[in-house]
């Protein structure tokens, strides 16, 4: 039985509700801060020791910190980094205290230095419409960094018990627990904490190359906290609230980010009816004219340095809302596939060429059309899905009739408009409550 409301737009009113949610988590983790649940204690009543009290001020505070930097990270604000900084210094004590000294040399050695880089480089971007270049992750990047975290987790696997010893050396043995000697499951619980470390850092790397999945790995690595310091490591509630209320900010941002629907389109070589460039001017699209490529012979060069430039147009395109493409980037390496060449060192440099751009151009925005007209260069090659399948979502090929073509190409980007004004959140509580 689904429930149903007269106003329809009734779910758009919970988005306005997030200050509050945010104010009401602040004022939640300030207590915290003065209330320890694992100790079941005021911070200052009790037989706590002043290393204790500290630790359990510093993972408290650095919880309030860490969201901070998150929501102001997602808005562009610079003090997201600093805040991000303090917070990883002082999430640092309460790890090393724990026994879990990687996370504290994590923290100190690429976390911080990470969001100082990434502190520099939002600095640059911001000369420019104040955005993020970003990337979209393809099977090479998902097979690399897959593989990252599976070598770094074997690695921290075996990492782990040393650095720890030097932590004791550093802090003293009454301030540091000996390594596992505080987890349930000691094994599982080694595998998972290193684990964690390992997502931690791809997450990190991925967030500073640009990568919209980054929040994905968030999501994860906060589900394997929350089993680590649900029990299988060891219980701490502090640290499992936290890791709680992570979870719910990185999906919360994942929602968002992934909401920024764009339409992106490309005509395969030139758009040769005007009439159709007066539709697409009258709907505000970006258009991203090119100049096509007239070589008879290949020369590497100058092959190179047109496919480069159309490569840097497509990334520029990113901070545009709708943008239309004519003679895409991925029509030049079908051509370049045409070419007969009877030099070895020619070919190899064309295949090099090919296998170079068609890597970056998948690490970009997926088109989500192609319009193919039948004076297409390239109109036997779209035939085949392998051909495309990784750059766009779909193919037309269009009428030799221009009136015919031309209400197929309005229709289509109508019906595609009108998919951009429904938010994330909208579809999900459509679905529920519809």
């Amino acid at each position: 039985m689904k429930i149903r409301f007269k106003n329809k737009k009734w779910y758009l009113n919970i988005i306005d509700w997030k200050v509050g949610i945010l104010s009401l988590l602040i004022i939640f983790l300030i207590f915290n801060t003065l209330y320890s649940f694992d100790y079941g204690l005021w911070i200052w009543d009790g037989d706590l020791s002043p290393w204790q009290k500290t630790i359990g001020i510093c993972v408290s505070l650095s919880a309030i910190l860490g969201v901070l930097s998150v929501v102001l990270f997602a808005v562009h604000k610079n003090l997201a980094y600093v805040l991000g900084i303090v917070n990883a210094i002082l999430f640092s004590l309460f790890a090393f205290s724990f026994g879990l000294a990687i996370e504290g040399f994590t923290n100190f050695f690429i976390y911080i230095p990470i969001m100082i880089l990434m502190w520099y480089k939002t600095t640059r971007i911001k000369n420019n419409k104040k955005q993020f270049e970003s990337f979209r992750s393809n099977t090479y990047s998902t097979i690399f960094f897959i593989f990252l975290t599976f070598i770094l987790t074997i690695a921290f696997y075996y990492i782990n018990p040393n650095l720890n010893k030097v932590a004791i050396q550093i802090f003293g043995k009454d301030k540091v627990f000996e390594y596992g000697s505080n987890f349930k499951y000691f094994e599982i619980a080694s595998i998972i904490n290193s684990l964690i470390t390992a997502l931690s850092i791809v997450a990190l790397t991925m967030m500073v190359l640009g990568f919209r999945e980054s929040w994905t790995i968030w999501i994860i690595k906060n589900v394997f906290s929350f089993i680590f310091f649900g029990g299988i490591g060891f219980l701490n509630i502090t640290t499992l609230l936290i890791n709680v209320t992570y979870m719910c900010i990185s999906i919360y941002l994942y929602l968002v980010t992934t909401n920024k629907q764009k339409l992106r389109i490309a005509f395969s070589n030139k758009i040769n009816f005007e009439n159709t460039l007066k539709f697409l001017k009258a709907k505000e699209f970006y258009l991203s004219l090119s100049q096509q490529s007239a070589l008879n012979n290949f020369d590497f060069k100058t092959e190179n340095k047109i496919l480069k430039s159309l490569l840097k147009e497509i990334k520029k395109s990113q901070f545009e809302d709708n943008v239309i493409f004519d003679n895409y980037l991925l029509d030049h390496i079908l051509a370049l596939k045409k070419y007969q060449l009877i030099s070895v060192i020619k070919k190899i440099k064309r295949d090099y060429l090919v296998f170079k751009y068609k890597i970056s151009l998948a690490l970009q925005n997926k088109l989500n059309y192609i319009f193919i007209y039948t004076e297409s260069n390239n109109f036997e090659a779209y035939k085949n899905k392998k051909n495309w399948k990784k750059f766009t979502k779909k193919v037309v090929f269009l009428s030799t009739n221009k009136e015919k073509s031309l209400n197929e190409i309005k229709n289509i980007i109508k019906v595609e408009l009108n998919k951009k004004t429904t938010s994330n959140f909208e579809k999900i509580f459509k679905r529920l409550f519809a």
